[in-house]
């Protein structure tokens, strides 16, 4: 397969024909070229020294005796994802291999195939998982009675001593008795005792682990030159995803089940810190739990790891508060309030905790008795604001409720914060936008509209200088009329950023309405004559002195009128009326022209917008005098309104309040 240019290289490693084509269809869209090659030594020569984003593996198609050899050439090239694809069969105990990694809850089968195959298996479970007593349950249930070790170092020494041969030739024969795993070690044929009990399988140990995945491989190589045919697996209750993103970071593989292919683009771009809000990794929540009675604990620790939260098990409050620290690493803290061996009450603990990170979510677990212990700590719920007060013994079952309610309101309350800052970073840019705009408009009013009025000046002297030069004449009335139109823009700008900054001035004096119409009309009649519409006045006697700006008010009529004859079409009518009543004074223009769309209605009044249909006829402007036009008559205490009908014509119209009786 050719790379394409741009595009990094992918190599999957499989011999089936269909699980590439998913992983091709899954690569589909993205900036990657997919190779497929059948073996790890395939894989390594064609790698070559090419850029490579990723190596995926399918396990089923990879020897175990490989797998060194895989992890090897990453070791040793590095600069790419290596992707290590299980399936059941490819965990399974049956074959010898070095350590495979699993995570909680492991995959279903997982456990049947450990009983079922009775090879000797270590299980070395990282500290959450083992405090938390997940697999010691677990496999008991199973009909696995594993051997339980507090530290995993004593392991290689235990397999050590159980692999010696007596140096005594003379030692006297041993007693008949139950094979145990290292009897297995050592190869003894000494036939096994019966038991009364009935089958018990002693072939698995589970030893607590914290150390990494690294310190794991080279415990595993160790165990296995004691003991070959020990199966060793790192079990982790660690958030996978999460775990899959830092073993890339740090170049590391990453271990995911073959049906676990959706994550993996997503672990790869999070791990390059591109992940988007489509591909965003599912965070698994993490719960710290803390209980006196350890066997309850060890019991819901078990249920929220089979919830599918990580767990982590507090060894007294003094940790569970050290962890807390960590803000955003914790969620939820579960609290047995009546905790041993502490500094403080559960309300101390969880105050303190909630002082460390707000954003945490508490639930208590109080003692039956006594009754007064249950009310208080009940009542702690609404002081402190825990979230949930359960009473002990705590069902699995009535804790992951719980949790669950819980988690949803601390996701409810990130949620809410999140959008807050999303809104202040908008709000932010808008306001940066708005600084930008409003200083532009200063820097047209003075520095553009100055100059444009002396164009407009020197034209009107060039008129009057060459009024026997025809050619001269209409070549200034073209630069004069086309100046005039900026002119009229540019004040359109001036005055919207007046009213943006709260700036645009209006002068309230006595103002005699119907002279202020008729000087509008002498403009208008003009206008309406070149273009074949005809106008009409009709304003009734005795309108009383109104409190106003008339240039404003002018400026606001004369705007619905030229947007009038501007969207009427040859042969319309355009008018001017007057309406009065007790409490208002009503100027209304009428149109037959194009209409307004009643969808459209509301936004006729933002700034910069016009109509699908106004912008076929207009030839012009910015879409910003009936913003302005509201704001003028806003300023003097009324208001606008529009009734419109598209392709029957338009009423725009505003409201000035009558003068009080004196």
């Amino acid at each position: 397969m050719s790379m394409d240019k741009g595009k990094r290289k992918v190599y999957l490693i499989t011999r089936e024909r269909g699980f590439s084509l998913t992983v091709g269809a899954a690569l589909k869209d993205e900036p990657f070229d997919l190779a497929v090659v059948e073996s790890v030594r395939e894989a390594a020569v064609a790698m070559g020294t090419e850029e490579v984003a990723m190596l995926v593996a399918d396990l089923a198609a990879v020897p175990m005796a490989e797998r060194e050899m895989l992890t090897r050439v990453h070791r040793e090239r590095g600069n790419f994802a290596l992707f290590m694809l299980e399936t059941i069969e490819t965990i399974s105990p049956k074959e010898a291999g070095p350590l495979r990694r699993l995570s909680w809850p492991l995959p279903a089968g997982f456990v049947d195939a450990v009983r079922a195959v009775e090879k000797p298996t270590v299980f070395l479970a990282d500290q959450a998982l083992f405090a938390a007593k997940a697999l010691q349950l677990l496999l008991p249930s199973a009909g696995i009675q594993p051997m339980v070790m507090e530290v995993h170092t004593g392991v290689g020494q235990f397999v050590l001593d159980q692999v010696k041969v007596p140096d005594s030739p003379s030692a006297p024969p041993p007693t008949p008795r139950k094979r145990s795993i290292w009897d297995k070690f050592k190869g003894d044929d000494e036939p096994e005792a019966p038991s009364s009990s009935g089958p018990q399988l002693q072939h698995v140990v589970v030893a607590n682990f914290p150390g990494t995945a690294l310190q794991a491989e080279a415990f595993d190589v160790q165990l296995r030159k004691v003991a070959p045919e020990t199966r060793c697996y790192l079990i982790s209750g660690a958030d996978p995803l999460r775990a899959a993103v830092k073993c890339v970071q740090e170049g590391q593989p990453v271990y995911l089940m073959r049906d676990q292919l959706q994550h993996l683009l997503p672990i790869y771009r999070s791990s390059m810190g591109k992940a988007s809000a489509g591909a965003a990794l599912k965070e698994r929540e993490t719960v710290v739990l803390l209980d006196t009675d350890k066997d309850a604990q060890a019991q819901l620790g078990t249920a929220l790891l089979d919830g599918g939260y990580e767990v982590i098990v507090a060894r007294d409050s003094a940790h569970m508060e050290s962890l807390v620290q960590k803000k955003g690493q914790l969620h939820l803290a579960v609290i047995g309030t009546a905790i041993a061996y502490a500094k403080g009450t559960g309300k101390e603990l969880a105050a303190k905790l909630r002082q460390a990170d707000s954003d945490l979510r508490i639930i208590f677990m109080v003692d039956k008795f006594p009754i007064e212990s249950v009310v208080e700590r009940l009542s702690e719920v609404v002081e402190l604001g825990v979230d949930d007060t359960l009473i002990k013994p705590v069902k699995p079952v009535h804790l992951l409720t719980a949790a669950e309610k819980a988690l949803q309101r601390r996701r409810d309350i990130m949620e809410i914060k999140r959008l807050n800052k999303e809104m202040e970073e908008k709000n932010a840019q808008l306001a940066q936008i708005n600084s930008f705009q409003t200083k532009f408009f200063q820097m047209v009013a003075h520095d553009v509209k100055n100059p444009l009025t002396a164009i407009l000046g020197y034209c009107e002297v060039i008129a009057a200088k060459l009024r026997d030069n025809a050619d001269a004449i209409k070549y200034s009335s073209h630069i004069h009329s086309a100046a005039k139109a900026l002119n009229m823009l540019i004040s359109d700008l001036v005055d919207l950023a007046a009213i943006e900054s709260g700036k645009l001035r209006v002068d309230m004096v006595s103002v005699d309405l119907a002279t202020v119409v008729n000087e509008v009309r002498s403009r208008i009649d003009v206008v309406a004559g070149q273009r074949k519409i005809s106008f009409g006045v009709l304003v009734p006697p005795g309108i009383p002195s109104l409190a106003g700006d008339p240039n404003r008010l002018g400026q606001v009529i004369q705007n619905l009128c030229t947007n009038a004859i501007q969207y009427t079409k040859e042969g319309g009518s355009v008018g001017i009326r007057v309406d009065l009543s007790p409490q208002w004074v009503t100027v209304s223009v009428l149109d037959t022209g194009i209409g307004i769309a009643k969808e459209d209605i509301p936004k006729v009044w933002q700034r910069f917008f016009q109509t699908a249909e106004a912008q076929k006829m207009r030839k012009g402007g910015f879409g910003l005098g009936l913003k302005i036009a509201r704001e003028i008559v806003q300023r003097h205490g009324g208001e606008m309104g529009l009734e419109s009908e598209l392709g029957k014509g338009s009423r725009f119209f505003f409201t000035l309040p009558m003068p009080k009786a004196s």
